[in-house]
C-alpha cells in the first residue's frame, strides 16, 4: 500500500497503567527531566546557585582592548579604570604585538561582570597589570562564533563560582522571600544554632535578629512600637513584643520578656522606661537566636490594615514561632509548655499553630497574643497535623496524616469542625493550593474541590496514571510547589527526583524530574517586578534558583522522553515505517538524539538506530514585536527535524534523548509519522 504520514500530538504525560492498546497516541512511557505543557512536552530549564549577586545566566563578557602595558593581567583579577572607577574580573589576556617586559604590549582583555565599558585612552590596572585602553569595552565583542561560545561559556562559569553558600554547616533549612529580599536558615559551622541569612550584593550576610531583656516590677504597661530608655546605661531599643509571664501591670509585679531592635548601647539590670511605661531588667540584654535543627516553614500576612504592616512569620519545630519585619524580630508565646510550633497557616485574621494534634490560634487580628481572654483558641483533631489550606466557601481544611477536617466559621465564637474523612489526610510537605487544595495522601495525589451545594466538598484522586511512582516513593517526600506560570504542582523525593504535574481543565498531566541535588526545602515567590522566583534549598548547603539557567547548576541536563507504541489504529498489521518528522520550539537550536522501538518490543522485531536531529528554529517575522537577539536570521519559526526509520512491526514507540549544559530548552510538539501497511500479522 502507498506511503501515509500520521500525526501524533505529543501530549498527555506518563500513562504507566493503562493497557497498551488503551495509552493515548503522544502519552509517555517513561519521562525525565521533561515537562508536560499546553504545546507538548519541554525539556526542563536548569537551576543555578544563589546568593543575591548576578545569576550566571545573565552573564555576559566585554572585550576591552588596550596599549601600551607594561605589567601583565592576571585571570581572575580585577581591573580598574583609573579615570572611569569602571570595573571587570579578567577572563582572557591576549597580547598581539610588544611585550610586558619592552612596557609596550598591546592586545586585549576579555571581561566579566563589567560595571560599565570604561573610556577610551584611560589606564586601567589590577594588583598585577598596567595598561591604557584603546577604545571603550564591547559586550560580546567576539569576531567569530567559536571565541563568542568559548567567552560567553567562561563567563557564566566564573559568575557561578563567586556565587557562596551561606556560612555553617549542613542542608538548608528553609528559603524564603518577604519585602523582595531573599532569606535562608542555615545552622552555623558548629551545629550550636541555626541562623537566618539574607542575599546581598555581597552574597549571603547574616541578620541580626535582635535582643531581648527579662523584666520584673512591671509597674506601668510597655507596649510595642514604643522605645525604651535604660535609667543607668542610657541605652535605647524600640519594642518589638511584650510578652507578661507572671504577674500584671496592674499590681505592679509584671514580669515577662521584652523583644528590642534597633538597639543602640547595652542594657543592664536597671530601671527601663517608656512614654507610659516602666519595669526592671533582670539583667544584661541577650541576642536573639534560633536553636539548630529545624525544618522552617513561613506565611507573609498584613493582620494590621495599613499597607505597611504586611510581616513575615514563620515556624520550625524546634523552635517558638516568630515574626519578622524586615529590621525587627520577636518570637510569638503561645503559652505552651513545649512551645515549638511545626505548621502554620492564616485564616479570618488569626495566626494559626500546630502542635502535634492540636491545632492553636491568635487572637482575631493580633497574631502576638494567644490568649483566650481576646479570642485565642484550641482545636484538636486527634492525630498528628501535618498542613492547612483554604477551600472554597470560606473554609480551612485540617490535614492530619491520616484524617481530614474542615473548620467553618469566623473565630473561637463559632468555630465548627467538621470530620470530612476519616480515612484519608495528608502527608506531610505534600500541601498546595492550585484552585484548590491538592495535596498526597494514602491513595495518591488527592484534590479537595467543592461541588455544586455550598460547603460541602469531595476529595479526588488524580494521579492513578502514574500510581507505581507514588506507591514507592509516597514516604520519601521532602518539600512541594506551586508553580502559577505554569499551573503547575510539583513534589520532591529525598532521592533528588520529582513529579511534575501540569493542572489543565481536564485533570493533571506527569512528568518525572530528576535534579540530582534534593530539594530539601523551597519556595515559590514575587519579586518587587512581580515575577515568579523559585528557590529551593538543598543538602549540600547551597541555596539555588529554579528554573533558571540551562543547566544544572553547571552540570549538563540529561533529558528522556519514551513516547507510548502507537499502532496507529491498525492494530494486527504489519507496517513499514520510513521517517518521523518532529516540529518543535528550539530557541537558537537544539541537537537531540531519535530512536524507534517496534512491536511492543519483540524480539522478533527490529532494533532501531538511533540518529541525531539538529533542529534550528528561533525565527521571527519582521516588522512584529520580535526582540534583535532573541530570534535568529534564516531560520524556521517553527523547527523541524527528520529522522530516517529502518523497521517494521504493528506498533512503534519513539525515545526522544537529549544531553547538554548550555543549550535553551525545547519542546516536542508534533511528531509526523511516515509508514505504509503491508499486511495482517499472522
Amino acid at each position: 500500500m502507498s506511503r501515509r504520514p500520521h500525526i501524533v500530538e505529543l501530549k498527555g504525560g506518563e500513562d504507566l497503567v493503562s493497557p497498551a492498546m488503551a495509552k493515548k497516541a503522544g502519552s509517555l512511557l517513561f519521562s525525565k527531566n521533561y515537562e508536560a505543557t499546553d504545546t507538548g512536552y519541554r525539556r526542563i530549564d536548569g537551576f543555578e546557585r544563589f546568593d543575591g549577586r548576578p545569576s550566571p545566566s545573565e552573564a555576559s563578557y566585554w572585550v576591552l582592548n588596550f596599549t601600551a602595558g607594561t605589567s601583565a593581567f592576571v585571570v581572575g583579577e580585577v581591573v580598574t579604570g583609573d579615570t572611569s572607577a569602571d570595573t571587570g574580573e579578567v577572563l582572557v589576556v591576549t597580547v598581539t604585538s610588544g611585550s610586558w617586559a619592552t612596557n609596550d604590549a598591546s592586545g586585549y582583555l576579555v571581561l566579566f561582570g563589567c560595571s560599565d565599558v570604561f573610556q577610551d585612552v584611560e589606564l586601567i590596572t589590577s594588583a598585577s597589570g598596567s595598561a591604557t585602553t584603546s577604545g571603550t569595552a564591547v559586550e560580546k565583542g567576539a569576531t567569530d562564533d567559536t571565541n563568542h561560545n568559548a567567552w560567553l561559556q567562561a563567563a557564566i562559569e566564573a559568575t557561578r563560582a563567586d556565587i557562596g553558600k551561606p556560612p555553617g554547616s549542613g542542608q538548608i533549612r528553609g528559603v524564603w522571600m518577604y519585602g523582595g529580599d531573599e532569606y535562608n536558615f542555615r545552622d552555623n559551622a558548629g551545629a550550636t544554632a541555626c541562623v537566618m541569612y539574607k542575599a546581598s550584593t555581597a552574597g549571603w550576610v547574616a541578620v541580626d535578629i535582635g535582643h531581648y531583656v527579662d523584666f520584673t516590677a512591671g509597674t506601668t504597661e510597655i507596649s510595642v512600637n514604643e522605645t525604651v530608655t535604660g535609667g543607668i546605661s542610657t541605652a535605647t531599643g524600640d519594642v518589638m513584643n511584650v510578652v507578661v509571664t507572671s504577674g500584671t501591670w496592674a499590681g505592679n509585679d509584671a514580669a515577662g520578656r521584652i523583644y528590642l531592635k534597633s538597639v543602640v548601647g547595652t542594657f543592664q539590670a536597671e530601671t527601663i522606661t517608656s512614654a507610659a511605661g516602666s519595669a526592671t531588667c533582670s539583667g544584661v540584654q541577650a541576642a536573639n537566636t534560633f536553636l539548630p535543627g529545624g525544618q522552617f516553614e513561613f506565611k507573609n500576612y498584613n493582620f494590621y490594615g495599613d499597607s505597611g504592616s504586611r510581616k513575615m512569620y514563620g515556624v520550625d519545630g524546634v523552635n517558638k514561632g516568630f515574626q519578622w519585619d524586615g529590621t525587627g524580630f520577636c518570637f510569638i508565646h503561645t503559652g505552651m509548655t513545649t512551645d515549638t510550633p511545626r505548621h502554620l497557616f492564616v485564616h479570618k485574621k488569626h495566626l494559626f499553630f500546630s502542635f502535634g494534634s492540636s491545632t492553636q490560634h491568635s487572637s482575631i487580628a493580633d497574631p502576638l497574643t494567644w490568649s483566650p481572654i481576646t479570642g485565642a483558641g484550641e482545636i484538636a483533631t486527634g492525630d498528628d497535623t501535618t498542613g492547612y489550606a483554604s477551600v472554597p466557601g470560606d473554609a480551612m481544611a485540617i490535614f492530619d496524616r491520616n484524617s481530614t477536617y474542615l473548620l467553618y466559621g469566623t473565630s473561637s465564637a463559632d468555630w465548627n469542625l467538621v470530620t470530612h474523612s476519616a480515612e484519608s489526610g495528608a502527608i506531610e510537605r505534600s500541601i498546595q493550593e492550585i484552585g484548590k487544595p491538592l495535596y498526597l495522601d494514602d491513595r495518591g495525589l488527592t484534590g479537595l474541590s467543592a461541588v455544586q451545594a455550598y460547603g460541602d466538598f469531595k476529595a479526588s484522586t488524580f494521579s492513578k496514571l502514574i500510581q507505581p511512582i507514588i506507591k514507592a516513593k509516597k514516604g520519601l517526600v521532602t518539600a512541594s510547589m506551586r508553580v502559577k506560570d505554569k499551573d503547575q504542582y510539583r513534589l520532591f523525593f529525598s532521592d533528588g527526583t520529582g513529579i511534575i504535574g501540569h493542572v489543565t481543565s481536564k485533570g493533571i498531566e506527569f512528568t518525572r524530574v530528576d535534579y540530582g541535588v534534593v530539594v530539601r526545602c523551597c519556595c515559590s515567590a514575587e519579586d518587587n517586578d512581580g515575577n515568579e522566583v523559585l528557590l529551593f534549598g538543598s543538602d549540600d548547603g547551597y541555596v539555588y534558583q529554579m528554573d533558571a539557567g540551562t543547566s544544572f547548576d553547571g552540570g549538563a541536563v540529561e533529558a528522556f522522553a519514551i513516547i507510548a507504541f502507537n499502532n496507529f489504529r491498525s492494530p494486527q498489521y504489519n507496517k513499514q515505517f520510513f521517517k518521523a518528522v518532529f516540529e518543535m520550539d528550539a530557541p537558537l537550536g537544539a541537537d537531540i538524539q531519535f530512536s524507534a522501538d517496534f512491536s511492543y518490543g519483540s524480539p522478533d522485531a527490529p532494533q532501531g538506530v538511533a540518529e541525531t536531529i539538529n533542529v534550528l528554529s528561533g525565527g521571527a517575522y519582521f516588522d512584529t514585536d520580535a526582540v534583535f537577539g532573541d530570534f535568529l536570521f534564516d531560520a524556521q519559526v517553527v523547527g523541524q527535524g527528520e529522522a530516517y526509520i529502518e523497521g517494521s512491526g504493528t506498533s512503534m514507540s519513539m525515545t526522544i534523548y537529549s544531553n547538554s549544559t548550555y543549550q535553551l530548552p525545547h519542546t516536542l510538539q508534533v511528531a509526523v509519522i511516515h509508514y505504509s501497511v503491508r499486511g495482517l500479522s499472522r
